[in-house]
């Protein structure tokens, strides 16, 4: 009996991080889209090249009404212990959880985190918080031979010894 082709929905932003996140998965034979998504803080111009780069469909989906509403009120306050970023994060992997639901075809969710490139967002206790937040797993390509392994990986939907360990603020690994 053949084994079904895992298909992943990235966060992508189109930029170096995403791409590779991206990548990483391909290589790995896994069925990749994306979802980027817009506010009044962001857009998809970023995303739609890099999606076109990559011969992925991209979906866009705009949050400006919650964005806006986080941003001016965070649940995890304005940077004393979290900052906003967690939240904004948190609200993202939750659209894209909630996408994966409702579309039924996609196995799992991943994201061009870097564990430790955002000091206050990207460490391990606000890369877990974002699951807390969200109430979805997600994996993260770039960082996940760093972190704890993840029932994706644990399924065998990826194979953890080809991810990466990347870490930091440091870009010469991903160029």
């Amino acid at each position: 009996m053949l084994k079904k082709k895992a298909r992943a929905l990235v966060l992508f932003s189109g930029g170096l991080d995403s791409m590779i996140a991206v990548k990483l998965l391909q290589v790995q034979n896994i069925e990749v889209e994306a979802i980027c998504f817009v506010s009044n803080f962001f857009n998809s111009k970023k995303a739609e090249e890099g999606a076109k780069n990559l011969k992925i469909k991209l979906h866009i989906v705009n949050i400006s009404k919650e964005m806006l509403k986080l941003v001016k009120n965070p649940p995890n306050g304005h940077g004393k212990y979290y900052n906003p970023c967690i939240d904004c994060h948190g609200l993202m992997v939750r659209k894209a959880g909630k996408f994966i639901e409702k579309n039924k075809k996609f196995d799992f969710l991943a994201s061009g985190e870097v564990l430790g490139q955002r000091p206050f967002s990207q460490n391990k206790k606000s890369l877990k918080k974002v699951i807390d937040i969200s109430g979805y797993e997600i994996l993260r390509p770039l960082s996940a031979m760093l972190l704890l392994e993840t029932e994706i990986e644990k399924k065998g939907l990826v194979k953890r010894e080809e991810l990466a360990n990347i870490s930091g603020r440091n870009r010469s690994v991903q160029f």
